[in-house]
């Protein structure tokens, strides 16, 4: 990419909004699937027999005492415990639950009882009967036995239940026989954990499955175990069991974690050793957080994550205690991770700290890369989209412009390396349920399929050799559910500038992303540009945004591969040259769900002066009120010929091109013309200034800021009121007063261009 010519610097003229209507993705509703009677009941058992053909090494005597007792059971007895395993928490009333599919359910319940599937209510449960009696039965309970001063009924249930724990015991409180805990909680949860690979505390992803609202494609794949042995899978599960804990359960647990860390298994295997690595910094970032900062260094030292090396850093350096001792150390530390770090994000931590910390610089490198970055001045009614109006202003200058982020490289990521992840080579699914290989997820994807992976980037240098590749993937596996990337009609096109101008460096960024994907994956710069032989890459800052650490990595790794990359910053100001159409419609009746447009009127301003002028009427294929019409003036007669909004529609978004949307209560105009647009499944979006609010800011004491009120006020013509163009004209006459207004407080012409593209 050497040799290019540099961008030019914004010019005065604001971006022109090409983009404001366009098609929108309608997502059809789920059909409910007709599902056999017993189905749930046949998918349980079709899992337990997954476990013990792929799992068998990893099962001990609970989970192989479970399985054989639940295949004792009768049918109706097993239909009835997977059912309670399906349900959310695991205490339940007998008395509620109704499976008509179920015969005698006490009977069943019997048997689940004696098989010691399902147990009496004990102390430990009293918090799950709180929480699973219904809100106005746990009313009941606490006005019993509780003072009234001590709740109040109208209070969240949550707070009810937390009220009555602290005030009640289980032994003091009446529950009575039908209430149920499900047991063999402790080998089911191991079993799914095994199966899916993740801490789920009940069968929920079966029911989302089966009901459609949960894409589960079959790979059709003979999935192997997560897990070698044993010893493996059980620490895998500790871990992964400590995370959940620490998320969902209390203090008490908290704290008992943190006291047996010595005790801890040992990680044996990639699962483990990335669960370990998380809880000990969720751990140390909570003790942080409590002040307790000897704690937390004893935390974070177990581990060797770069987070957790970089807080030991933070913290040992910020320490007064053993200053000295403490920077002589951390310096040490920091030549260390320079020399072998453990990631691009720790590389990247360690230089910018020691050199800030020890050669004597001043500022970060996210700072001084922004402080160089070329300066965009852009309309200041752009501030909501800022990387919406910085693509048009770089198309003013000839580039085709790709919103892009982190969407292409996903994309060329899974398209390159599907067969690896999900097709007949792929070895990091273990079940229906994966979305995303366990390899990739754990950082072994690269080391387990090196060769594989080199070969298919090494076609990545030839953009016709690629670009067979990405359409043989992409025809083969088009609309696969997967959590990498979203299929589109479009893929492939806007791929292709990468693949053709930069297939070399585009391989290595693929290759990074093979070695650390949970590292790499996201962070790209906002833009793609491309011109001829150009592409380059933008990352877009308005005021007040920072350069994140992974935007920092990202940039670094992709210059390094030779992209051109670089970051321009936003300044607004008020562009004297834009373009505004100022609106007003008609319509049936006041919401844009139930009611239609009847007539549009639109003014364009540009530099002060009216430009140009659009009005038609609208057939709304509705009876218009009698007293619509008393107010407008319009009537059915007068729109029977003309046009629907489908027939003017483009003709209207053309007049729009490029400007922003003002009129008077903009939010009325803009939601109708919005509603019309998505009915002809097409979205509608522009920046958009308000004449109420605007003239209540700028032209404060008014009693009325209405239309009518402000013509009088401000000598405005308004001789048809209620009719579109002449409401258009007077509300174009108010942006004239407000602009002048923002003219004033604003920079109106574009400062010096700071910086500029390598």
């Amino acid at each position: 990419m050497t040799g290019q010519t540099a961008i030019p610097p914004a010019v005065i003229k604001a971006p022109e909004i090409k983009a404001g209507v366009g098609a929108r993705r309608v997502r059809s509703a789920r059909a409910v699937p007709d599902l056999p009677v017993y189905y749930y009941l046949t998918h349980f058992e079709d899992m337990l027999a997954q476990i013990e053909a792929r799992c068998a090494p990893c099962l001990d005597g609970p989970e192989t005492d479970f399985i054989a007792r639940f295949a004792a059971l009768s049918s109706h007895a097993r239909c009835l415990y997977v059912r309670i395993a399906g349900r959310k928490g695991r205490i339940f009333d007998m008395r509620r639950l109704q499976y008509p599919e179920i015969s005698n359910l006490e009977a069943q319940a019997q048997s689940l009882r004696g098989a010691g599937f399902i147990r009496a209510l004990e102390p430990q449960d009293f918090q799950g009967y709180l929480q699973g009696l219904i809100k106005p039965d746990l009313i009941a309970l606490m006005t019993e036995n509780m003072p009234e001063t001590a709740f109040k009924k109208s209070w969240k249930k949550a707070l009810l239940v937390d009220t009555a724990r602290d005030y009640l015991c289980f032994e003091d409180v009446y529950i009575a026989p039908d209430w149920i805990a499900q047991a063999r909680l402790a080998p089911l949860d191991y079993m799914l954990f095994l199966f899916f690979g993740t801490i789920t505390p009940n069968l929920q992803p079966f029911t989302l499955r089966d009901l459609g609202l949960m894409r589960a494609p079959d790979w059709g794949q003979d999935y192997g175990a997560r897990f070698e042995d044993c010893e493996s899978a059980r620490s895998a599960y500790f871990y992964a069991r400590a995370l959940y804990d620490f998320k969902h359960g209390d203090a008490a647990q908290t704290a008992a974690l943190i006291d047996s860390v010595g005790d801890w298994p040992a990680p044996l295997e990639a699962g483990a050793e990335a669960g370990r690595d998380k809880i000990l910094q969720k751990l140390g970032g909570l003790s942080e957080q409590l002040k307790d900062i000897p704690m937390a260094l004893s935390l974070y030292v177990r581990s060797g994550a770069p987070l957790c090396n970089e807080r030991v850093i933070r913290l040992r350096y910020g320490r007064n205690d053993e200053a000295e001792a403490d920077r002589d150390w951390v310096k040490a530390r920091l030549e260390s991770l320079i020399d072998n770090p453990g990631s691009d994000d720790e590389l990247m931590f360690a230089s910018d700290f020691y050199a800030r910390k020890y050669d004597g610089k001043r500022t970060s490198m996210m700072t001084d890369i922004l402080r160089g970055a070329q300066m965009l001045s852009l309309d200041e009614a752009f501030r909501n989209t800022p990387e919406r109006a910085a693509a048009h202003h770089y198309r003013q200058v000839g580039y085709d412009v790709v919103r892009a982020e982190n969407t292409p490289w996903r994309a060329l990521f899974g398209l390159t390396f599907w067969p690896l992840l999900f097709g007949d080579a792929a070895t990091g699914l273990h079940s229906a349920f994966d979305r995303i290989p366990a390899d990739l997820r754990l950082g072994t994807f690269y080391e387990t399929h090196s060769a594989a992976i080199e070969a298919r980037l090494e076609r990545l240098s030839d953009p016709a050799r690629a670009m067979s590749m990405l359409l043989r993937e992409l025809t083969a596996h088009y609309g696969r559910g997967n959590t990498i990337f979203r299929w589109s009609p479009k893929l492939l096109e806007g791929l292709r500038p990468m693949i053709e101008l930069a297939g070399p460096a585009c391989a290595e960024m693929l290759r990074a992303m093979a070695k650390d994907w949970s590292g790499a994956r996201d962070g790209f710069p906002d833009l793609m540009l491309h011109r001829g032989d150009d592409l380059r890459f933008i990352e877009i800052k308005a005021e007040g945004d920072v350069l994140r650490r992974n935007q920092l990595t990202r940039l670094q790794q992709m210059r390094r591969a030779g992209l051109t990359v670089d970051v321009a910053r936003v300044a607004w100001i008020v562009d004297p040259d834009q373009d505004y159409v100022v609106i007003d419609i008609e319509t049936t009746g006041g919401r844009p769900g139930a009611h239609r447009i009847t007539e549009i009127g639109a003014v364009k301003l540009r530099g002060g002066e009216v430009v140009d002028e659009w009005s038609s009427l609208i057939n709304p294929e509705r009876p218009i009120p009698p007293f619509i019409t008393k107010l407008t003036g319009i009537h059915e007669n007068m729109v029977a010929g003309a046009p629907l909004f489908s027939q003017i529609a483009e003709d209207f978004a053309a007049f729009m091109d490029g400007a922003i949307f003002a009129a008077h209560n903009v939010n009325f105009d803009y939601g109708f013309i919005t509603m019309e647009y998505e009915r002809l499944g097409q979205y509608f979006q522009f920046p958009k200034i308000c004449t109420v609010a605007s003239m209540r800011r700028f032209y404060p004491g008014h009693r009325s800021y209405s239309l009518k009120n402000l013509c009088i006020a401000y000598e405005i013509d308004l001789t048809s009121h209620h009719r579109a163009l002449c409401d258009a004209k007077a509300a174009a006459e108010l942006l004239l007063l407000v602009n002048a207004k923002r003219m004033a407080g604003f920079p109106n012409k574009k400062p010096a261009s700071k910086g500029g593209f390598s």
